[in-house]
């Protein structure tokens, strides 16, 4: 779907990209000591508050990273020295923060690295709506950052809030109820150690659900496991689900704003199938005429299969939340996809949402997980990634890309790294916006074409990158 309002902001944020020294596509992160430090945080703080202006407040929310502390009364102290009150909410996750902000603020923080190893952390800025800033505001507020800054006259203050947290699970429980019938099942949760470790199961379980804890206890240094849920790191999730008999299990992340499932027969599923699956039932009981459904470049074509069922239209964007959120404001989507399974309800990623709202799925359709997921057409996809120097002008390899691969294709996009599509599946190669990587994403109905594209991309970006290197 052609939305004109954001389809017009395309090329503007595209150049805004380029201009922007310190945030990426969501905030910045990088490892604490090196990339980010007390330094940098307060610097973020005082720009912060010279931005929104003397007596605004900033709720302030973090992940239980063991470096979480320190960033965060470097960010107050910043704060505070430039005029604004600084509302701490202690840990808790990202939705719990926007929701907060909408509350009670003019602008949030969320000190968090999200799927990132815990050696990383970094700084996430919301605005008054509680969603991510645009990169317009990311731009204007990195002018202030690299300029002088001067101590204001009037000091802010320091305001704690631990309340946050219960408020969010009121929130999730009126929500699910709403919408969903609720039918207890088991439940492993796998807090991941992060910010949603304690509210997940305790939502479930006042939802009615039996659930079993696994790794949901605050662990800064994440030692039970990498705090990115793929496949691959869950392995001890899936044995229990399998050991347990239960109905699913769910993985987060850092901060609690990324949800995995498994199965009941103990299969991972992919992040794609579950958000288009959580859009689908969502936007069947909503009574707007017209349904939208914001993904980003990156999503599987099972969201196409979704939109037509539902009559609904989809709008593209570039990958991260920021995106998702502004084609949300300016073409009234209902939801926001991203490719790994993050889902925007509202203006930021729910986490211990979807848990709810996956199991009033399963309630409502009388379904198993593995049945609900063998309803809809499966893909098959294959993530791949190339790290790059540090110094790598990716943007140039990129451009040369389209003259390095076959020219069979049906369309192509540039709209974040280069998207081509053919009649049977699609890849899409882009610049990481957290690492010093070039992520290849292929999708297509058979495994075999899925390689088959992954390859193409692979070699089409090897030949830019020497083409590059050759002048």
């Amino acid at each position: 779907m052609h939305c004109e309002k954001f389809a017009g902001k395309i090329d503007s944020y595209k150049k805004i990209r380029k201009q922007k020294k310190l945030f990426g596509t969501f905030g910045f992160r990088s490892v604490v000591n090196e990339g980010i430090g007390a330094e940098k945080a307060k610097r973020v703080g005082a720009s912060l508050a010279i931005y929104l202006g003397e007596g605004k407040t900033v709720a302030i929310g973090k992940d239980p990273r063991i470096s979480s502390d320190m960033l965060e009364e470097a960010l107050i102290d910043g704060l505070i020295e430039n005029g604004c009150n600084a509302l701490t909410l202690g840990i808790i996750t990202p939705n719990t923060l926007s929701l907060e902000v909408g509350r009670q603020a003019d602008a949030g923080v969320m000190i968090t690295a999200s799927h990132n190893p815990p050696e990383y952390n970094g700084i996430k800025c919301l605005s008054k709506r509680g969603m991510g800033f645009s990169p317009e505001e990311d731009l204007a507020l990195e002018k202030i950052y690299f300029g002088d800054l001067k101590e204001g006259a009037r000091k802010g203050k320091k305001i704690v809030d631990r309340g946050a947290s219960d408020r969010y699970r009121d929130h999730i429980v009126r929500y699910i109820t709403e919408l969903f019938p609720v039918k207890p099942i088991n439940i492993v949760v796998d807090g991941g150690g992060g910010s949603a470790s304690t509210v997940t199961p305790e939502t479930l379980e006042r939802l009615g659900h039996k659930v079993i804890r696994f790794n949901c206890k605050y662990d800064g240094m994440f030692r039970e496991r990498n705090p990115e849920p793929t496949d691959a790191n869950l392995e001890k999730l899936k044995n229990l689900v399998r050991s347990e008999n239960a109905d699913m299990g769910v993985a987060h992340d850092g901060d609690g704003d990324r949800t995995a499932f498994i199965d009941e027969e103990g299969k991972f599923i992919q992040g794609d199938v579950t958000a288009a699956i959580i859009a689908d039932h969502v936007l069947q009981q909503c009574k707007d005429r017209e349904k939208k459904i914001a993904v980003t470049v990156a999503f599987s074509d099972i969201i196409e299969h979704v939109a037509s069922t539902l009559g609904a239209e989809v709008v593209y964007t570039p990958v991260g939340e920021p995106y998702l959120a502004q084609a949300k404001v300016l073409c009234g989507a209902q939801v926001g996809l991203e490719e790994h399974g993050s889902v925007l309800l509202e203006w930021s990623r729910e986490g211990p949402m979807l848990a709810g709202v996956m199991a009033g799925i399963l309630s409502k359709e009388s379904m198993s997980l593995s049945e609900l997921v063998a309803s809809y057409p499966r893909y098959h996809q294959i993530k791949d990634a190339k790290t790059m120097p540090t110094d790598t002008d990716t943007d140039t390899i990129l451009d040369k890309l389209k003259a390095e691969i076959p020219q069979d294709y049906e369309k192509t996009s540039d709209m974040d790294g280069v998207r081509v599509d053919y009649s049977d599946g699609w890849f899409l190669v882009r610049a990481s916006g957290t690492e010093p990587k070039v992520r290849v994403f292929s999708e297509a109905k058979t495994k075999e074409r899925a390689k088959r594209l992954n390859r193409i991309a692979m070699e089409g970006l090897e030949r830019a990158i020497t083409t590059a290197e050759q002048g």
